[in-house]
């Protein structure tokens, strides 16, 4: 591809500009102005008029109004569309749950069934509780009373409705 391109004469550039007509420019030569053209005042010299001025500046307000309501509708849209997803989701565990419950209900009643079936063909093994295999258990010993600090300040602030046992 190098070999090709060596063998192509490069092109020959103009060494000065041309013009629309494709005519040379001179390097001297200063851009004609027109004298028909007139140039538009500056702003700066003469005052608005309140009603345009009026305009312009509703003209703001409404494009940050725009620009406001548009960001919280994408943002109360997004809120509905996580909190649907978010109830979606919680549906579908409490319906997890309740076929759980429904399938341990089935298990408590089948092991009841089978329970009593055990005992209704072999009514031996099951024995009757007496008393003397009761186990009872000693009550804990009683703590000893906390000293009552003497000034209201050394006193520790409880709330209320606070258990003092626990």
């Amino acid at each position: 591809m190098t070999a090709s391109r060596a063998r192509m004469p490069e092109p020959q550039r103009s060494p000065q500009p041309l013009d629309r007509n494709g005519k040379r420019l001179q390097a001297n030569r200063q851009p004609v102005k027109n004298k028909n053209v007139k140039r538009l005042p500056r702003t700066d010299s003469f005052p608005l008029p309140a009603w345009l001025k009026l305009l312009m500046s509703a003209q703001k307000m409404s494009i940050a109004m725009t620009v406001l309501l548009t960001i919280s509708v994408f943002v109360i849209y997004g809120w509905t569309v996580y909190a649907q997803e978010q109830w979606n989701q919680q549906y579908k565990k409490l319906e997890q749950l309740k076929r759980q419950e429904r399938q341990l209900t089935t298990a408590e009643g089948s092991f009841d069934n089978d329970m009593l079936r055990s005992v209704q063909k072999k009514p031996g093994e099951l024995v009757r509780e007496r008393p003397e295999q009761s186990i009872f258990l000693q009550a804990a010993p009683l703590r000893p009373k906390r000293e009552v600090p003497a000034t209201v300040s050394e006193l520790p602030k409880t709330k209320q409705n606070e258990s003092l046992g626990y």
